[in-house]
């Protein structure tokens, strides 16, 4: 009997054992993990104050390119229109050939 405790004591060690690495091992990569979040934390602050000169720019260009758009909508009829009539034109010229 006094063989099984002994057994059963060195079992229970290496578990605690094998259990306290597995542990310390998850915690180790866990703050590596932290850290690295970290930095991308910090690099993620410069960015957004590089960037935050740009806010009343964007407003104004997207402004701009929305009067852009509907120019080009105009245009774009317009060459549409242009078309028809050369292929008006074409065939009519195709016609008296």
């Amino acid at each position: 009997m006094e063989l099984l405790t002994w057994i059963t004591v060195a079992y229970f060690v290496i578990l605690v054992l094998t259990l306290a690495v597995g542990l310390i091992a998850i915690a180790t990569t866990l703050m590596s993990v932290a850290k690295k979040l970290g930095a991308i934390s910090e690099g993620l602050k410069v960015v957004e104050q590089n960037t935050a000169p740009l806010n009343g720019g964007i407003e104004k260009l997207n402004g701009s390119l929305g009067g852009l758009a509907g120019g080009l909508m105009v245009a774009e009829s317009s060459f549409v229109s242009a078309n028809e009539h050369l292929q008006e034109t074409l065939d009519a010229v195709a016609v008296a050939k």
